[in-house]
């Protein structure tokens, strides 16, 4: 799943691994353990129009995450969310993946590519950011 270049201190390799737990732990449904690769002080950003995705906005903190990840279960069935690379530089990952989803509402269905940038610190994500076809989610929602 990772595509990365080794730096000679190896922090690239933790910070793609911190990242692979991240996803193994969600893709399980192991929350805690997920939020365990979370910095206490995450931002979390979901790009979108409110009005139309629920979950779109700026999170601050695991409580703010846990936040995002009510409204997304409020909202849609994940089917699918898969990570295919990432690549490093610095404290900064980016990742890019598939998401496919079903709205609870309308039952429209969505599949869209990824692209995440997180910011890796300490072993930690402290920051996260989504960037996908926003109005493939909110035609599905509506």
């Amino acid at each position: 799943m990772s595509n990365n270049q080794l730096d000679e201190t190896g922090t690239v390799a933790e910070k793609v691994a911190t990242l692979d737990r991240f996803y193994s732990a969600f893709n399980s449904g192991d929350m805690d353990g997920a939020f365990a690769c979370l910095s206490p002080d995450i931002i979390w950003i979901y790009h979108g129009p409110r009005d139309a995705i629920a979950f779109a906005g700026t999170f601050h903190g695991h409580e703010g995450v846990r936040d995002f990840f009510r409204r997304v279960a409020e909202t849609i069935e994940l089917v699918e969310m898969t990570p295919e690379t990432f690549e490093a530089t610095g404290d900064t990952v980016y990742g890019t993946g598939v998401e496919h989803s079903r709205s609870l509402t309308t039952a429209r269905e969505y599949r869209v590519r990824w692209a995440h940038v997180y910011k890796v610190e300490n072993g930690l994500i402290t920051r996260f950011e989504e960037f996908l076809d926003t109005a493939a989610v909110a035609g599905a929602l509506s």
